[in-house]
């Protein structure tokens, strides 16, 4: 994102549409972030099933969308966990995903923009598990979760 530049003039007359352009919508991109893991064996075996990530997310968010990539073209079903830092660590009980677990499907690359069925909502401090469900063929993986802060 570029910050509009814009030049003002002595005693011009702000309008909305110019403090929407200048600056409410530059805002509004600002508050876009991603939470980014990867994960994967550098020695070059197969990715196996179970936890492979915990995070401790340091801001309030919803989630807004997904994108998985992986090293090969193949298969990961990667379901995503959040608790509270009390109740480390968080279980397959605390899913957020609904129907729309990330996933790869004889693919590199995957993403969800429009999630629907998620529970979006993260607190400061949460933590987020990263279970993988199932994998063929992919030694390494990354999840990108779009973020929006709240």
């Amino acid at each position: 994102m570029t910050w509009p530049a814009r030049t003002w003039v002595a005693a011009e007359l702000i309008s909305a549409t110019i403090m929407n352009a200048y600056v409410r919508d530059p805002i509004t991109q600002l508050r876009s972030r991603s939470i980014v893991v990867g994960f994967g064996d550098a020695a070059g075996d197969v990715l196996t099933t179970g936890v492979k990530a915990y995070i401790e997310v340091p801001f309030d968010c919803n989630v807004i969308g997904w994108t998985v990539m992986a090293n090969v073209s193949g298969s990961v079903v990667i379901d995503v966990w959040r608790d509270s830092y009390a109740n480390f660590p968080p279980t397959v009980a605390d899913t957020i995903t609904g129907s729309e677990k990330p996933t790869l499907a004889s693919a590199q690359k995957n993403q969800d923009l429009a999630l629907t069925t998620w529970s979006p909502a993260i607190a400061q401090g949460d933590i987020l598990g990263l279970n993988v469900d199932s994998v063929a063929t992919i030694k390494q993986v990354v999840l990108n979760l779009r973020v929006d802060l709240t």
